[in-house]
């Protein structure tokens, strides 16, 4: 299947004062950024029954290149996840919540078709493991395993080479994977209309879903 009707959560920043909206923003289905005072800035995301980020909350998570979480204790956030975003990902929550801002409510249907973008078999870090290797000996495709296909580097960690233009050796020109029933796990992983997702999109095809980067932020919910 190569399309897709994502239902993505949108992103709203707020103030410590308006916390309590932010909470409802976030239980209604969104994503939250809350800037403190001293200009950092702690995202609210929804968990569900078993106390578990959704899949697109861990995946904004990972964006940011964070997994850790903590529940809120008390007041009106009480039960939602929290994270402090580290300095030098700041930048791409707000960028989120400027993008975001042309879009009204909590949540945003988005139609995505696989085999009309590639954005993500671009300028990708694919790491390999074990399992990997193993389904490419099995299936008689030990070559893939080769130096024409992928880097190791000094400490073990074995990642897919790109081509020179940043495109993954594997993807034809109608834009299939072509060793996609043998294809990394990661790549099995990668969940369409995530942050992951949104950004590749962005910096490899140019498409911004919402407003432009340079647009000014929305303040009315600030």
């Amino acid at each position: 299947m190569s399309a897709y009707v994502v239902s993505r959560p949108i992103w709203r920043r707020f103030r410590p004062r308006y916390l309590a909206r932010a909470a409802a923003h976030v239980r209604a289905g969104g994503h939250a950024a809350i800037v403190l005072p001293e200009e950092r800035i702690d995202l609210l995301l929804s968990v569900d029954e078993a106390g578990k980020l959704t899949e697109l909350g861990q995946w904004a998570l990972l964006s940011i290149e964070q997994q850790r979480f903590r529940r809120v204790s008390e007041g009106p956030a009480r039960g939602l996840a929290t994270a402090r975003v580290k300095r030098q990902y700041e930048g791409s929550v707000l960028d989120w919540c400027e993008r975001d801002s042309v879009h009204p409510g909590t949540i945003r249907a988005l139609s995505l078709d696989c085999l009309a973008c590639g954005a993500c078999c671009h300028d990708a870090n694919v790491v390999l493991d074990g399992d990997d290797l193993a389904r490419w000996r099995g299936a008689g495709r030990g070559d893939l395993a080769g130096r024409a296909y992928v880097r190791r580097a000094r400490d073990g960690k074995i990642t897919l080479r790109f081509a020179a233009s940043g495109r993954c050796q594997h993807l034809g020109d109608d834009l299939r994977c072509a060793i996609y029933e043998l294809r990394p796990d990661n790549c099995r992983a990668f969940v369409v209309g995530s942050e992951a997702c949104l950004s590749a999109r962005e910096e490899t095809l140019g498409i911004r879903d919402g407003a432009p980067a340079e647009a000014e932020l929305d303040e009315a919910e600030a």
